[in-house]
């Protein structure tokens, strides 16, 4: 890299545009004097953002209008490039000398401004194609020699999604869902909670909530087969529902003592202590191995029943 000759090629390279980056891109590779430039057409076409043809073409006028100088020719063999040095009067700070007569030079047409697409967040200046280029809706592809040049997209959320809240939302997500029944659809269960960002009270409140609801008769009906999503549950914000009275409840309470503890986690985990059974293992269950807590109420149900206890249906 030769910071001189770039800072030349800023001052006095006889045109602009394209042309002119290509120069930079020239004396980046050059050493103080102007030689040793022997970049690849593709390498050079990668550091503009050009294609192949349109680096071949402006280099053939950098040579016939004599600031550039083929000394090698590439002979084919891999790795070997065209070498190239830039004229030695005009490094010495003179002009470039007046090409020979018959030498044609490759008129460039002058590029009208870009045009400006407004897309609702950013403005996005598209180039004027050139012959070859195919534009697409977020940028432009050039020939599979060329290279690509993308449209940075806009870094602003969709308006169709709701943003998360700063820090990607609460946790404690994990042990509510180990909790709740019904297991389907995890992802947008997940998204919905992250959105919805509970505070550590109201999480407290999810998880009372859950565990009464769960031992209700509208979820332990036919194995839990009416019991919603949770991504549906937390729409609809059922930790807010009002507890149903059961049928112990709404009886007598002549047997309140005997039946109570299947209304709570804590009767039914005190119940399974009292039978010798193994208490349920919330832990196991939240990496997908052991039995979920309605199976584990039922194994329970059924062991008092074993033991004499009269259980409801």
């Amino acid at each position: 890299m030769s910071i001189k000759v770039m800072s030349m090629v800023f001052d006095r390279y006889p045109s602009g545009g394209m042309e002119r980056l290509l120069a930079l891109a020239m004396a980046d590779h050059a050493s103080d004097d102007g030689r040793r430039i022997w970049p690849s057409v593709d390498e050079l076409a990668r550091k503009t953002m050009q294609s192949r043809s349109s680096v071949q073409r402006q280099i053939r006028r950098m040579i016939a209008i004599g600031w550039l100088i083929q000394v090698r020719s590439a002979t084919g063999r891999p790795g070997i490039t065209n070498e190239y040095r830039i004229c030695p009067e005009w490094i010495e700070g003179g002009e470039v000398p007046t090409p020979k007569r018959g030498v044609n030079l490759t008129p460039l047409d002058d590029e009208s401004p870009a045009e400006v697409i407004h897309t609702g967040v950013n403005l996005t200046p598209v180039p004027r194609p050139e012959r070859g280029v195919t534009t697409a809706a977020r940028g432009v592809t050039r020939d599979e020699r060329g290279v690509t040049a993308m449209t940075p997209e806009s870094s602003e959320p969709s308006l169709n999604q709701s943003p998360l809240p700063p820090g990607g939302g609460a946790s404690g997500f994990d042990e509510l869902f180990a909790i709740y029944p019904n297991h389907d659809n995890r992802a947008k269960a997940e998204r919905r909670y992250r959105r919805l960002a509970p505070n550590a009270a109201l999480q407290q409140t999810m998880r009372s909530a859950i565990e009464a609801q769960r031992l209700g008769k509208r979820w332990t009906k036919d194995d839990g087969e009416f019991v919603p999503e949770f991504a549906t549950w937390l729409r609809n914000e059922r930790w807010r529902d009002e507890p149903r009275a059961t049928g112990a409840n709404a009886g007598t309470s002549a047997n309140t003592s005997d039946d109570a503890w299947r209304e709570t986690r804590s009767g039914i985990d005190a119940k399974a202590r009292a039978l010798g059974l193994t208490a349920w293992d919330e832990a196991a269950f939240s990496v997908g191995r052991g039995e979920n807590y309605m199976a584990f109420t039922a194994r329970v149900k059924r062991a008092a029943e074993k033991a004499g206890e009269a259980v409801c249906a």
